[in-house]
């Protein structure tokens, strides 16, 4: 088994797997620390765990490398895995390290009883933690990307939808170090699958019983480092998986705490506004134990909800900062009001609630860990920067030498306090997008201004050294460079730059006035001295790259961002909002500064009582062991109800319905192979036989030649010499044309070399170059389209795009019907490309129309007659006799039919050689014939972009005294004079025209005559 596994040899698993091999004894600490030692050194995860057993190198002062424990492991996956998840492997206290003391390929297996505690009764004792096997051998072989093994062993899995989700967070991590392009597309493609698993078992959970698929996603998983399913999910990214209906119910359940969901949100404004309500009917609550009870309870239960929370904080917030504006605007004194100090008391209440957000660590990481988690969203960003600003102002304002700029450094905290409640719309679906939409377009407006810089710098250094001469004043260089040069974008064009609106009174000579600018350089008669005509190339220039360039270019980046969250506008929305939520729901029920009180209560119960911190069960439950048994098991069903569904789908599909017949094929035509090479052995031994008869007959006809002359009784003439007969010539043989066997899956004569009836000569395409799908990087086919055709061409003769775009393909284009018998087929550069694959030629050849030339071809067939009137026959079979005809313009004979013209029923070769008269009664008996083909014609005249596509009907006159059959003899004509008709023999060795045997093949082998 664990040679199998390093081997990566899922079919020996899966063999393992089946003769009753459990990875739960097999999977003990020996084992696993055999398998990390075996790791593939290609692997990244093998370059993670060396690069942390050399950190505890140089930590220990250790001359030799330490060797692989599972804490090492546990290390790198808990980077991988975030912090959030607790250590899987704790690291042991003593330092002996368990060892494989067998070679894993000398394991003996009791494949009757399967019983794997005797190879690894040495480890059984000692291992002093709870492993999951399952869990230790997914993850062994996720962090190699071993796509079926992990497949297999994820199907063994118990706590599936977590060990799925855990997945897709280890092969996200690893493909964002992962260097090449390959591996980090096949690492996304297999997480993204694992996500689809989760979803998948999860909505069978859904389906079946939602409060147990909301258990499934608070559960605490021990096997996961203590983290519930929604902790991975969200730390993976998994938008999808967080979107899912069932997770988005869950979230509302939370939002609205012991209310009921169908409780309008106007019903909770009104009884926040008017709370007496809370004690009538107005609202129904979600416990039925609630509605019995008293007002207290309503009112507790309506308080704590987190709808209610956040819509007090709205309030709350709306107050401070109608407050905080009226005290700047009208209120802002040497000696601060009563409202001043409200707002003082308001933001200290703020500050408290971000400590409490900080320090608030129910989960036991530590205060750098939830300082770093803290400080990674951007909104707890932006209150910091308030909170810091708003403290700098007020420093400044109780200096009364820096009164006002305290007022300045206040109105700054005032902004960022109002871009605070941009978070507040995040819970609409609406604007919540736009948030993020808005968040995004600052990211590509900030490296937008780098480019940006560039021209404005260099353009106003370039501007300020020819007009002005050493401006020394720095205030008014930054005004010169950069100020002036920003607002010229936006229009405001200096008026002096161009010397017609040069006036030396808005200026100053020498700079010594600190509100007017230097004047530029100018000559006696106080007239421009500096070259106008350059300035006003270098302003042309630099608003023909600023105005034009640089801004359509930042509309193209926030262009490409709405469309790139636009198309997963609902799931990112949905995905925020459980940040949101998560943070009101352990948020104290009162707002600011209420809130106060809740934290002087917390203060109590952490400081004084020494109650750790709690988290609520809604979002993280640690269930009673046979409970979680109970619901493991129930999940342990519903995967095996979604893996048979996935596999029935999967049979079911296209895909697997066309390998199946590719299968069945090739076993067919393996039996015909081997069935034709038993009949030619026989054959082949027969004739041999044959042979050495004849041989020993003539060597006795000699012999009595020779016995008869010998007695006398020999005539005078010589005797002829009695020889074998030679055997006949392999060319004799061969003067018969092949017999037609299986057609092959590639057409021929639509590639040889020579167009017919042209000059045009095709590329080569050998064999295995034929299908599109097959890269062939030489290709390149010439363009021919004959310009003198039987008829008047329906498509353009070139291949320009503006006379392709207007043709319709895959679809009924007027008259014209450019549908495939074989699907949609592919349209590249305004040109359809041949279903079959490469001709060697572009274009339309001969042919019409691009696309499909849909033709019709009878076949004509009557029985093959004696003299007496009975039916010849050959080989015992019936023989039969098709009616030919060949044109001038071919030295091959060929069925009646052809391409069908728009609007025609009938070939335009089938009317000249019937009788006018005699067109109705074909029509009615094509529409009795029989179907002997519809599909693709392997024609000569095929190019890549036009193609042959016929319907063959057969026609069989049985009797030959038949009426119709007479009229049809008398309705033959020939419209030209070198155009022949005759009924011919059928037989393998006609010569007809390209791929015309396959229909009469067909034809005969329905009727089920000699061919």
């Amino acid at each position: 088994m664990a040679a199998a596994l390093i081997g990566n040899k899922p079919d020996f698993v899966k063999l393992f797997l089946e003769q009753g091999v459990r990875l739960k004894e097999f999977g003990t600490w020996a084992t696993l620390l055999y398998l990390y030692e075996n790791l593939a050194p290609a692997s990244l995860f093998h370059g993670k765990l060396q690069k942390v057993l050399l950190e505890e190198k140089e930590h220990a002062a250790c001359t030799q490398v330490p060797q692989v424990q599972l804490h090492h492991v546990s290390q790198v996956l808990r980077e991988l895995l975030g912090d959030a998840t607790q250590p899987l492997y704790p690291k042991p206290k003593h330092a002996e390290r368990h060892r494989l003391s067998l070679a894993v390929p000398h394991i003996k297996l009791n494949v009757q009883g399967v019983s794997l505690r005797s190879f690894h009764k040495r480890s059984a004792g000692r291992v002093a933690f709870s492993m999951d096997p399952v869990r230790d051998l997914l993850i062994w072989a996720v962090v190699q990307s071993r796509k079926e093994l992990a497949e297999i062993i994820w199907a063994q899995s118990q706590d599936c939808i977590a060990a799925a989700l855990a997945c897709s967070k280890l092969l996200k991590e690893l493909s964002k170090e992962e260097d090449d392009t390959d591996s980090t597309e096949e690492m996304l493609s297999l997480a993204e699958e694992y996500e689809h698993r989760a979803i998948g078992v999860f909505t069978e959970c859904h389906r079946k019983d939602e409060e147990r698929a909301q258990k499934l996603l608070v559960r605490v998983s021990e096997a996961w480092g203590k983290s519930t399913c929604l902790q991975l999910a969200l730390e993976a990214k998994n938008m999808h998986f967080v979107s899912h209906g069932g997770v988005q119910a869950f979230l509302t359940r939370v939002w609205w705490g012991k209310l009921c969901v169908d409780n309008g949100l106007w019903r909770v404004i009104l009884c926040v506004a008017f709370f007496p309500l809370v004690c009538t009917g107005f609202l129904t609550f979600r416990e039925k134990r609630l509605r019995p009870m008293s007002c207290l309870a309503r009112t507790r239960a309506f308080f704590t909800a987190p709808v209610v929370i956040f819509h007090l904080n709205i309030l709350s917030y709306f107050s401070f900062l109608w407050l905080f504006a009226y005290v700047l605007m009208t209120d802002f004194q040497a000696t601060p009001s009563w409202r001043e100090y409200v707002i003082y008391f308001w933001l200290f209440s703020l500050v408290c609630e971000e400590t409490r957000q900080l320090f608030y660590d129910p989960d036991g990481l530590g205060l750098l860990k939830m300082a770093s988690l803290y400080f990674s969203d951007f909104w707890n960003k932006l209150d910091v920067c308030a909170i810091l600003i708003f403290i700098a102002g007020l420093v400044c304002r109780w200096i009364p030498s820096t009164l006002y700029p305290g007022r300045i450094v206040l109105s700054l905290a005032f902004i960022i306090f109002c871009l605070r409640l941009m978070h507040i719309f995040t819970v609409s679906k609406t604007l919540g997008p736009k948030i993020i939409i808005v968040k995004r377009m600052m990211k590509d407006v900030f490296f937008f201004l780098f480019l940006l810089a560039v021209w404005v710098v260099s353009f106003g250094v370039a501007k300020q050294a020819i007009l002005i001469h050493n401006e020394e004043r720095v205030d008014w260089l930054f005004r010169g460079v950069v100020y002036h040069s920003y607002l010229t974008i936006f229009g405001q064009i200096p008026t002096y730059i161009d010397g017609v609106n040069f006036n030396l009174e808005q200026c100053s000579p020498n700079g010594s006035d600190p509100y007017k600018p230097k004047c530029p350089e100018s000559s006696q008669d106080k007239r421009p001295a500096f070259p106008e005509w350059l300035t006003v190339i270098m302003l042309c220039l630099y608003l023909l790259f600023t105005n034009i360039l640089l801004l359509n270019l930042l509309i193209a980046m926030f262009n490409y961002t709405f469309q790139q969250v636009q198309e997963h506008t609902d799931q990112i929305w949905k995905f925020q909002r459980h940040h949101l939520i998560e943070e009101y729901h352990g948020r104290p029920a009162a707002p600011p500064p209420f809130i106060l009180l809740s934290h002087l209560q917390l203060v109590v119960r952490r400081v004084l009582l020494r109650r750790p911190a709690t988290r609520h069960q809604q979002l993280k439950e640690k269930l009673e062991k046979n409970e979680e048994a109970a619901l493991l098991s129930w999940e342990l069903c519903m995967k095996e109800g979604y893996l048979q569904h996935r596999q029935r789908q999967e049979k079911h599909s296209l895909e697997q319905k066309v390998r199946d017949v590719a299968h069945r094929v090739e076993a067919v035509a393996e039996l015909l192979d081997l069935d034709r090479g038993e009949r030619t052995g026989l054959v082949e031994q027969r004739l041999a036989g044959l042979e050495e008869q004849m041989s020993q007959a003539t060597r006795t006809l000699a012999w009595i030649v020779r016995a008869l002359r010998g007695s006398g009784l020999g005539s005078e003439e010589d005797a002829p010499t009695v020889v074998p007969s030679p055997a006949r010539e392999p060319k004799e043989l061969g003067s018969q044309e092949k017999p037609e066997g299986k057609p092959a899956w590639y057409h021929v004569s639509a590639r040889n070399l020579l167009y017919p009836s042209s000059s045009a000569r095709r590329f080569p395409v050998p064999d295995e170059k034929v299908p599109w799908e097959v890269e062939f990087q030489i290709y390149d086919p010439p363009f021919y389209t004959a310009h003198g055709t039987e008829a008047a061409a329906c498509d353009p003769l070139g291949d320009s795009l503006e006379a392709l775009s207007n043709i319709d393909y895959n679809a009924v284009d007027g008259l014209i019907d450019r549908q495939s018998f074989h699907g949609p087929y592919a349209v590249q550069n305004q040109l359809p490309l041949n279903p079959m694959g490469r001709t060697g030629l572009r274009g339309r050849g001969h042919l019409r129309c691009f696309g499909p030339n849909h033709a019709l071809h009878p076949v004509v067939t009557r029985w093959r007659r004696n003299m007496d009137g009975s039916i010849y026959r050959k080989s015992l079979k019936k023989t039969l006799e098709v009616l030919v005809v060949k044109f001038p313009s071919s030295d091959l004979w060929a069925l009646p039919g052809g391409c069908l013209e728009p609007g025609e029923s009938l070939p335009g070769k089938l009317r000249r050689v019937l009788r006018r008269e005699l067109w109705p009664q074909f029509q009615t008996l094509l529409a009795h014939g029989t179907e002997v083909h519809r599909g693709y014609m392997d024609d000569p005249r095929n190019t890549d972009n036009a193609w042959v596509e016929t319907v063959a009907v057969s026609l069989h006159f049985d009797d030959k005294n038949d009426p119709q059959l007479k009229r049809l003899n008398l309705g033959l004509q020939a419209g030209e004079p070198e155009t022949c008709i005759r009924w011919q023999l059928v037989d393998g060795r006609i010569p007809l025209y390209g791929n015309h045997k396959e229909l009469l093949r067909s034809a005969a082998a329905l009727l089920g005559a000699y061919y």
